[in-house]
């Protein structure tokens, strides 16, 4: 009976799926897999290229693993400018836009910083300055990210 019970427990880690967040160097052999629980937002915090000043991109995962988008944080108006955003004095800017996948370059003067919940993970660790970077969900049994998960922390 502990044999059934295991052998099926086991089972249901390759059956069962679950929302990752995926951050793929498209140059280097590198990658993060991160599990989406609660909460299903996360930021990716940074020093802006142009203006040096900082800003932050809030998200939220949607069914279908969509990424949506939901706002920019700065306090800095030519950031806000930057963007397309014509009100000054403002700390937040709803935006509202619905992707499948987006890409961002690894910052030149300091590496962006991806937040979700209490996990702060800088991208400078997924490769060099300039690189590259492909960020989409994906859904994957829970072996398959345990796997991961150990592979990761091996190499």
């Amino acid at each position: 009976m502990a044999l059934l019970t295991l052998a099926a427990a086991g089972g249901a880690l390759f059956i069962f799926e679950v929302p990752v967040l995926q951050v793929v160097n498209a140059e280097r052999p590198a990658r993060l897999n991160l599990r989406l629980g609660e909460p299903t937002r996360f930021s990716i915090s940074y020093i802006h290229s142009i203006y040096l000043q900082a800003a932050a991109e809030e998200f939220e995962v949607e069914e279908g693993e969509v990424i949506l988008l939901r706002g920019v944080r700065t306090r800095s108006p030519s950031v806000a400018h930057y963007y397309g955003f014509e009100e000054d004095n403002r700390d937040y800017y709803p935006v509202d836009r619905k992707m499948k996948s987006f890409a961002l370059r690894l910052g030149m003067s300091q590496a962006q910083t991806l937040s979700h919940g209490e996990k702060k993970i800088s991208l400078g660790d997924l490769g060099e300055k300039g690189d590259r970077l492909e960020v989409r969900v994906v859904r994957m049994t829970w072996g398959k990210y345990l796997l991961s998960r150990v592979v990761k922390e091996k190499s």
